[in-house]
């Protein structure tokens, strides 16, 4: 992933605070567009990030206090294979707008996922840049764990790496009926039957 020349700096001088910010982008239960901001952070506050595939900063009003606790490691890596990973969200408080709600008072199915990562000078706590991008995808599933006195237990959210997308076809594409709805085009005319045929080269069918 890129980084800008501030990130960079702060990164090599080791003195940063570090604190990842979890954005979905679903609906309500209505079917109108909802959007929730989590992050590591303790306070509410509203933060400038720059969404998958834009080129200017949106702000986003972004929810602290203990409602994302635990990001796990994010592999950045060159390819086309679809990563999966868990988000460990607050499951304690079903209050509106929290992490609960999202998930069982609104409709997260296939909701769009992003994570950014933002860097903070301490001495100031000032923001060093832009939060940077570090997922993008869609979430995949979730699941409360109510774990047992004195345990730990929590709500997981699952996401899927945009990835994905890349390695699905479309099977319409393929078929010959599509096909003929382009001017009548019958190249796959046979592409039903084709695999049924049994095609001898070289030597006469029977020969050994």
């Amino acid at each position: 992933m890129p980084y800008d020349v501030d990130t960079v700096t702060a990164l090599a001088s080791g003195a940063i605070v570090v604190r990842d910010i979890l954005t979905v982008a679903g609906k309500t239960l209505g079917g109108s567009p909802a959007e929730w901001a989590f992050w590591t952070g303790e306070d509410n506050v509203a933060v400038n990030l720059l969404p998958l595939g834009e080129t200017t900063p949106v702000s986003r009003n972004v929810v602290g206090g203990g409602t994302l606790l635990n990001v796990p490691a994010i592999v950045d890596a060159i390819g086309i294979e679809a990563r999966s990973v868990a988000f460990g969200l607050d499951h304690i408080t079903d209050a509106a707008g929290g992490p609960m709600d999202m998930v069982y008072g609104n409709n997260v199915r296939v909701a769009r996922v992003e994570m950014h990562r933002a860097l903070f000078d301490p001495a100031t706590w000032n923001l060093v840049a832009t939060p940077v991008l570090i997922f993008a995808g869609r979430v995949d599933g979730a699941a409360v764990d109510d774990a047992a006195a004195g345990g730990e237990g929590g709500l997981s959210l699952d996401a899927i790496s945009s990835a994905i997308d890349l390695t699905r076809t479309n099977p319409a594409m393929e078929s010959d009926e599509q096909q003929r709805r382009r001017d009548g085009d019958r190249f796959r005319k046979d592409s039903d039957t084709a695999g049924q045929i049994e095609r001898w080269w070289g030597q006469a069918k029977g020969n050994t």
